[in-house]
């Protein structure tokens, strides 16, 4: 069984982001997604906390 590991800011999780994990995924058996700079949130850089950012990859990863 193969894992890979995905990290990303995801400010805010976009279209390449999902290529990547479908093409890791053909790969893979598993993918496992790490939100970095994740106690960041509110700023300029990285304006979405880390729960919006999960939030959003997984309502993304539901429709595909």
């Amino acid at each position: 069984m193969k894992c890979s590991l995905f990290i990303g800011r995801f400010q805010p999780f976009h279209n390449a982001h999902l290529a990547d994990i479908k093409k890791i995924l053909k790969e893979s058996d598993e993918i496992i997604i790490a939100v970095g700079s994740s106690q960041e949130k509110n700023t300029l850089e990285n304006p979405f906390s880390y729960n919006e950012r999960k939030q959003m990859i997984v309502n993304v990863l539901k429709k595909h």
